[in-house]
């Protein structure tokens, strides 16, 4: 039977009324007699003892655990919150050549304030250099796009004191995990206990990798003896395909965890398939047009995996439950959507139309 917890008004209740049969015959104590103020101070040090029990009953289930007792419940298990992880990438400068720009130059994003520093020497030949830089604090905040502008804090002879960030950008930083994600993870290593290499050690190995949110193993998938491993990094700043310095970080984790007996294995991005809808809907405002998106890039987030179907119905639906959508015509897709194995939906683009003309967003 489950366990109500009493109000404070209940507890005065009771506690006058033991007061009242035990002392005074079943009668009511007065209003400002002991007796009543006993009860209130004695209800009210109830009540903070129910509440601190009620609290602990929390802690006992890993589902509801806060913060503390949640890791402590973790690291019973070998599982650990993710820590903070560092962006990092290519950077290119120009200047002399022969010029140096040492390890540990510190270089200057100044539109966000972070502070990077290379991480070994770099000497200018026909008129460029590219260095590997890291991050100096941990963080998504910490990524750069592509060409993003650098400068030297510190002048160097020979050297132009800015710079940009390579093709790829600076990747891989990652905010420290949260609870809820610490929580899953947990519940999932209950509910798929370790089995010496399975396809489900290899996407908890995944998971452990700060900034993986979602990952896919295909046993066999380069050949017999083989594995590979799809995962996405859906909170990155550049979007849920991962980086190849987030593939470098996946691959490089999960090697020393693998049996020896996998003749070889591979973590790979999956390929970005992208999705287009063009529908018409009522009322047609901007509110309602961004509650749709809302509602289409989280039905594409639960439901775009890998090798699956992402049903037109379940369009309707996510378009349906947008808050203050009345009625709409989806056009586009005609019918359900094949998804690959290997291929990661991505909600490209929302067209919202009538007959006369067609508005993206």
């Amino acid at each position: 039977m489950p366990w109500d917890r009493p109000t404070l008004k209940q507890l005065f209740e009771r506690i006058s009324g033991d007061f009242s049969g035990r002392l005074l015959d079943g009668g009511a104590p007065l209003p400002r007699s002991v007796i009543a103020v006993l009860s209130k101070v004695w209800a009210g040090a109830c009540h903070h003892m129910h509440g601190m029990l009620a609290w602990l009953f929390q802690q006992v289930f890993v589902d509801t655990a806060e913060s503390v007792y949640l890791e402590r419940w973790s690291r019973i298990w070998g599982i650990f919150r993710k820590s903070a992880s560092l962006a990092a990438g290519m950077v290119t400068f120009s200047g002399a050549d022969g010029a140096v720009i040492p390890s540990g130059t510190i270089l200057l994003h100044q539109a966000t304030e972070n502070r990077y520093a290379t991480d070994s020497d770099g000497e200018i030949a026909a008129g460029t250099v590219n260095l590997a830089v890291t991050a100096l604090e941990a963080g998504a905040a910490g990524n750069l796009p592509a060409n993003a502008p650098l400068s030297l804090i510190a002048p160097i002879v020979g050297i132009v004191s800015s710079g940009a960030a390579g093709a790829d950008g600076l990747t891989g930083g990652a905010d420290e995990e949260t609870d809820e994600s610490l929580r899953d993870r947990f519940l999932a290593r209950l509910r798929n206990p370790p089995r010496g290499g399975s396809k489900s050690d290899y996407e908890a190995w995944a998971l452990e990798v700060p900034g993986v949110t979602r990952a896919w193993c295909y046993p066999l998938g380069l050949g017999i003896g083989t594995v590979s491993l799809a995962f996405v990094t859906d909170n990155a700043p550049e979007g849920p395909i991962p980086s190849p310095e987030m593939v470098a970080r996946v691959q490089a984790h999960i090697d020393p965890l693998r049996p020896a007996s996998v003749k070889e294995w591979l973590a790979f991005a999956p390929e970005s398939l992208p999705i287009v809808i063009r529908l018409s809907v009522t009322p047609d405002t901007d509110a309602v047009r961004a509650a749709v998106r809302a509602e289409l890039a989280d039905l594409i987030t639960r439901e775009g995996l890998p090798d699956t179907v992402l049903y037109r119905s379940h369009i309707d639906e996510a378009i349906s439950l947008a808050p203050g959508e009345v009625d709409h015509t989806l056009f586009e897709p005609a019918g359900n959507i094949e998804v690959p194995g290997g291929y990661l939906p991505v909600l490209h683009e929302v067209i919202f139309t009538d007959t006369d003309n067609e508005t993206q967003l």
